[in-house]
């Protein structure tokens, strides 16, 4: 399930944010202090449970509690008394300390239930319960048999009590958790991974390892055969000796009998490890504790897009703060499109000063954090260039002091650093080289920065276009132009050109031969690998190449076939139009 909106009270700097709309990537910017990080450790002490008296606030009123409410999108279609009035899977958690100083926690879930006192909670109680609402409806209804579900009474006792309306009610949780997903496998809570900005990179640290825990966890289950063998000897081995202590403490206490062992192995806690990276250049293994802090968050995110690719039913949200922090901007685009790409299947939550990671996001998604009167506020902007302003202001962005340069005529804004190598080889293979006077900057059009250097174009009169390549939603060119409809308004409202690639991206304008080639002879591709306008190119390679060699071979912008590509290939590769081609028409552009 994919969270929709989140309301919070008496957490941290939050007093009551209520439906917080939230998105695939989500952004939160603001000045230190203002309470970015509050969302992230919320979705921690939802999911996770981490709650310590430090996660109150401060200035809360006695009798009430902290409250942490997330309403979740169903993948499919779900029985509307288990749903509130919106349709969504509705969860709240409350925390609250006892006089003892334990934390005690409750879960209740709000659905859309039957105005009656009568018949409710139909989805809360057991079997026997709801039977005896449909016998007291005189619903006729099978108890048992093939297709007869808990599900199937709770669809007759819906249809039969529309009469009776329907109003919000609240229930513990406990056994609608287990009913809903016994009928809907799809209805479980996602796991929730949390990078915290301050958590310590000591590779021996418990917080390090405990991130990789589910690695050994996995193996240890894949070996239950092997440690439920070694529990069997030690038993043995157990009862052996304490048989021998039990005739010696006979002599004393003759009316024992036996002495009884039970054996507890904590295999989960028993696995810790060490890592070394071996450099196709260096000729030791070096141990990560030896790298830097920023290659660590490299692995630490790496291991996210690990778990998010694992065949498994269960959604994944990653909470990180500050993904920008130790790493070089080219390395912080090279995350970024990572994360956009793991964002189809999975959800993040982002706390950033960069604006490579706010403008990642749909502009719904960035959420501007302030702090008034030592309170947290959260504010989602409906007007785009409203959200742009406060944006810009709050991270204090800069615009490329080299648009001010007089010796560039034009410039052209690219998605990523990719992409401008991409244009290069492009010019450098098609017309020979590359325009002296051409700026190209990696901010496409999607990016918070790219408004910035937008504005200061249009101040000095500079000419520019936008050069957009990857759609990942679009099937064909139409739809990528009606993805982007929106996005080709406002920059040719700010004086600027858009041109749109032909194909779904740059990997799509590979050269099959050239690929050949740069592999050599050693694997020789398959049939079944070709490439198409609209096709994953990066699952086809992944699938045909990656995974039956193991060799490291790279699907995204990779750049040795761009350059191992000929001046014919390239020209093969692009799409007619015409009497040309939309890299000849995208190339002239740029020129002109």
């Amino acid at each position: 399930m994919k969270i929709y909106d989140i309301s919070i009270k008496n957490f941290r700097g939050i007093v009551d944010l209520q439906n917080l709309k939230v998105g695939d990537i989500n952004s939160f910017v603001g000045k230190n202090d203002s309470g970015k990080s509050n969302i992230l450790k919320a979705l921690n002490t939802f999911f996770n449970e981490k709650f310590d008296s430090n996660d109150v606030y401060k200035g809360i009123q006695e009798g009430q509690k902290t409250e942490i409410t997330i309403r979740f999108i169903p993948k499919s279609e779900v029985n509307p008394l288990a749903l509130d009035s919106e349709s969504k899977v509705h969860l709240k958690k409350t925390f609250e300390f006892s006089s003892a100083g334990k934390v005690v926690k409750s879960l209740t879930y709000i659905c859309n239930d039957i105005d009656s006192s009568e018949y409710s909670n139909c989805w809360g109680i057991k079997e026997s319960s709801i039977n005896d609402f449909c016998n007291s409806l005189g619903v006729e209804f099978s108890r048992s048999g093939r297709g007869v579900t808990n599900l199937s009474k709770i669809d007759l006792i819906n249809e039969n009590t529309l009469g009776l309306g329907r109003t919000e009610k609240e229930y513990d949780a406990t056994e609608f958790l287990k009913n809903i997903k016994k009928q809907y496998t799809f209805v479980e809570l996602p796991v929730f991974s949390l990078f915290d900005a301050e958590q310590d990179l000591n590779i021996s640290a418990t917080s390090f390892q405990s991130q990789f825990k589910p690695i050994a966890t996995e193996s240890l289950k894949n070996n239950s055969a092997l440690t439920e063998q070694i529990e069997t000897n030690v038993q043995a081995d157990l009862e052996s000796e304490f048989s021998a202590i039990t005739t010696l403490m006979q002599k004393n206490v003759p009316e024992l009998e036996k002495i009884k062992t039970s054996p507890v192995c904590n295999w989960n806690n028993l696995v810790k490890f060490d890592l070394s990276l071996k450099f196709k250049t260096d000729n030791y293994d070096i141990p990560i504790s030896n790298k830097g802090t920023g290659f660590k968050r490299l692995l630490m995110v790496a291991y996210f897009e690990y778990l998010a690719q694992k065949n498994t039913k269960q959604h994944h949200i990653f909470g990180i703060e500050e993904p920008e922090t130790f790493l070089h901007p080219e390395l912080q685009q090279d995350l970024l499109s990572s994360i956009v790409e793991l964002a189809d299947n999975s959800q993040f939550f982002l706390t950033t000063h960069s604006p490579v990671f706010a403008g990642s996001t749909k502009d719904s998604n960035i959420v501007v954090v302030k702090k008034e009167e030592e309170v947290s506020k959260y504010y989602n902007y409906e007007n785009d260039q409203e959200i742009l302003d406060v944006v810009i202001q709050e991270l204090g962005i800069k615009p490329n002091y080299n648009l001010l340069n007089d010796n560039y005529r034009k410039a052209i804004f690219v998605e990523g650093s990719g992409d401008v190598k991409f244009w290069e080889i492009v010019l450098s293979k098609i017309t020979g080289g590359i325009p002296e006077d051409i700026l190209f900057v990696p901010c496409g059009g999607d990016q918070v920065d790219f408004f910035v250097n937008a504005h200061l174009c249009q101040k000095i009169n500079r000419r520019f276009i936008v050069v957009l390549d990857s759609d990942k939603g679009a099937v064909d060119y139409d739809s990528k132009l009606a993805n982007k409809s929106q996005l080709i308004g406002k920059v040719e409202g700010l004086g600027g050109k858009v041109m749109i690639l032909r194909k779904r991206e740059i990997e799509n304008y590979y050269s099959r031969d050239a690929i050949q080639r740069v592999l050599g002879d050693a694997f020789q591709l398959p049939d079944e690998f070709q490439i198409d306008d609209f096709s994953d190119i990066k699952e086809e390679i992944k699938t045909h190449i990656l995974t039956p060699t193991g060799m490291n071979f790279k699907a995204k912008n990779n750049l040795s076939i761009f350059n191992e590509m000929t001046k014919e290939e390239w020209i093969s590769s692009a799409v007619t139009i015409s009497n040309t081609t939309d890299l000849q028409e995208i190339i002239n552009k740029i020129k002109e």
